[in-house]
């Protein structure tokens, strides 16, 4: 009789181990289709330069967080992409010339010592390829950049890096 019983326990349980593997590899499976459709930052010592020379991209669209006088993050996008703006939380600006990054870098230096602390952060922003889309400058150190269908990307901004789940009610 314990034979019997034994022999019922180890099919079950290498069918058990069947099914258990055939569910794993459907769930690798979907997430390999998805793929990574996050991005990230690379960290560059030049950007800040860019910045301190109030130097501006031609080929970008820039957004800005925090307010337009005194932002607390600038956003540059390829002009490639469409900046997903849920809520309107970044600023689009149409215009910036060498005057108006003077403005933004001469407050952002007056606020935080700026030459010697180096609060801000300038890093580019890349896609799942790692290849540049964008531009990050923020007291943030890191950012949430999400890729979506087409061309199109979402940025979290300072304020919600933290707290992600207002963004995520969104979608």
């Amino acid at each position: 009789m314990t034979g019997i019983i034994y022999n019922i326990l180890k099919r079950r349980n290498n069918l058990f181990t069947l099914l258990a593997s055939a569910l794993m590899l459907l769930l690798l499976a979907g997430y390999a289709a998805a793929g990574n459709i996050y991005g990230s930052l690379d960290r560059d010592r030049d950007l800040d330069n860019m910045f301190r020379n109030y130097e501006v991209l031609q080929d970008y669209n820039y957004f800005t967080s925090g307010g337009y006088d005194t932002p607390n993050a600038i956003l540059l996008i390829q002009k490639d992409y469409e900046m997903d703006n849920p809520g309107n939380l970044w600023t689009p600006i149409p215009y910036v010339d060498y005057e108006q990054m003077r403005k933004w870098v001469s407050v952002i230096s007056s606020e935080q010592d700026f030459n010697r602390s180096g609060n801000y952060y300038a890093a580019y922003i890349l896609d799942q390829n790692g290849q540049r889309i964008g531009v990050w400058y923020s007291v943030e150190v890191f950012a949430t950049v999400k890729f979506l269908e087409g061309n199109k990307v979402l940025v979290y901004t300072p304020e919600l890096n933290q707290h992600r789940s207002i963004l995520s009610d969104l979608y």
